[in-house]
């Protein structure tokens, strides 16, 4: 590979990271579930009183929104429309475009679309089919909390409606408190109300920090969580490599002593390099009660710090001495792919550069995380054109080894063939499944967009199911 690009080839596979969708989207807060568009109420030619509703005025991400359109002439067309504006003052939107039934209604839940931007029965199409139209998007979206306010409008037989309703990231009452407690980095959010929960630890991937938005839904689903930090922030390594497990035992015990926190109910999430991290923390302390890993890898690879591919070192470190991995090599091959990519300002999928690495069989042997040592279930998801890395093989490598180990609990395994790296809570933006990467680069998530949307659809309430029955608690 020429040297002189290696440290852009860099830039882009430390940067991969795993968010919910629509996390960057911060729109303006105020009223939200008014109608707010001129007309709403308004008469249609022969009597009939035109009606958009959509329900609720406000929803936690990943809950439901019904849309339904009703007092239109029947067989009359009607283009819905959803839009909203992101943190980087991008807008979004999508349309489509119904024949009303012979009622009058339009419901997306009950009826497809003639065109538009989305195909099918789908409550959530208008949704999850939001594309940028103005602005540059910087691709997958961010960490911020605040909610997104998204306004639905109905055009028909010359009546314009609207209605404005928010994505909440976090509900009223949970509480988020910065950590900086005895080598313990993060931020705690606690739900509402009193006494003692479950508790759920969420590690972010490759991008470093804390990733909070995930650990608010949980919390606002009843379990106190504590998004934690393992590098990139102060008092931590700078760079992912030789990490410490002992990062995220400190984080058990602290959990454990904390007044809100049933000891006996801890269990640990995590998505991308934050999954790999997830089981290979179970495997090594017996409190972890359940794992959610989402785009896991089978055994440990080279860490991804700025030598990555040239200095070999391992991703995770116990006692100080660093575990078995994987190593990273660029052969000719994915060189050119990437330069490539580069050439043609396309984005790149790193899948194929640890499809190569897995093809060292001793190190992969000797790499391979101990999953059947985790002291309870392991929910894994994963799509078949993960872009990223090849979550789907190594999702279907671990449920063998759990299965060959006769490991004594209720393990499950969610895979989505057309869907991508990134699979989330439903009911937001799944057309941008690429990240954009410090240096002009972009990386390939991969998944089509409606396969990762499905893929949301079915995944949230089993996670959330598989949570409540082998943690207890939740909303």
């Amino acid at each position: 590979m020429r040297q002189e690009h290696l440290a852009f080839l860099v830039l882009l596979l430390c940067g991969f990271a795993f968010v919910f969708p629509g996390a960057a989207f911060g729109g303006a807060g105020g009223a939200s579930g008014g109608d707010v568009g001129q007309g709403n109420g308004s008469m249609e030619p022969g009597g009939r009183t035109a009606r958009l509703e959509v329900e609720p005025p406000a929803a936690l991400s990943g809950e439901p929104w019904r849309i339904r359109v009703t007092g239109i002439a029947p067989g009359a067309p009607v283009r819905l429309v959803a839009a909203q504006e992101d943190g980087y003052g991008v807008r979004w939107e999508s349309s489509a475009l119904f024949n009303a039934d012979h009622h009058g209604v339009v419901d997306p839940a009950l009826q497809s679309p003639i065109s538009g931007s989305y195909e099918g029965v789908d409550p959530a199409g208008l949704f999850w089919s939001m594309v940028p139209v103005s602005g540059d998007s910087a691709g997958a979206f961010g960490k911020s909390l605040a909610p997104q306010r998204i306004t639905v409008s109905a055009e028909a037989q010359g009546v314009a409606l609207s209605r404005t309703v928010e994505r909440l990231l976090m509900l009223p009452g949970v509480q988020r408190v910065e950590v900086r407690d005895g080598g313990v980095v993060g931020t705690l959010f606690l739900p509402h109300g009193e006494g003692r929960r479950p508790a759920l630890i969420v590690l972010s991937g490759s991008e470093g920090g804390t990733y909070e938005p995930a650990a608010a839904i949980y919390a606002s689903h009843g379990y106190v969580t504590l998004a934690l930090a393992y590098f990139g922030m102060e008092g931590l390594p700078p760079a992912l490599v030789e990490i410490p497990l002992e990062t995220v035992g400190r984080a058990i015990e602290w959990l454990k002593a904390h007044p809100r926190v049933k000891g006996d109910a801890i269990g640990l999430w995590g998505a991308s390099k934050g999954a790999e991290l997830a089981l290979v923390a179970a495997s090594y302390y017996p409190e972890v009660k359940a794992v959610v890993a989402k785009s896991p890898s089978a055994v440990v690879f080279e860490g991804t710090g700025p030598e990555m591919g040239r200095n070999h070192r391992s991703s995770w470190s116990v006692k100080g001495e660093p575990l078995a991995f994987v190593p990273i090599v660029f052969n000719q091959e994915l060189s050119e792919s990437f330069f490539a990519a580069m050439a043609k300002k396309q984005p790149w999928a790193t899948a194929p550069m640890y499809e190569y690495a897995l093809q060292d069989k001793d190190a992969v042997e000797s790499a391979a995380i101990e999953v059947e040592r985790i002291n309870g279930p392991v929910l894994l998801v994963s799509g078949g054109q993960d872009g990223v890395w090849p979550a789907g093989r190594m999702s279907q490598m671990i449920m063998e080894r759990l299965r060959s180990k006769g490991h004594p609990f209720p393990d499950v395994r969610l895979h989505y063939e057309v869907a991508g790296h990134q699979i989330s809570a439903p009911y937001s933006p799944t057309t941008v499944n690429w990240l954009q990467i410090p240096g002009a680069f972009a990386e390939d998530l991969g998944g089509s967009p409606e396969g990762n949307a499905r893929a949301a659809m079915d995944s949230w309430p089993k996670i959330l199911e598989f949570l409540r029955r082998h943690l207890g608690g939740g909303n």
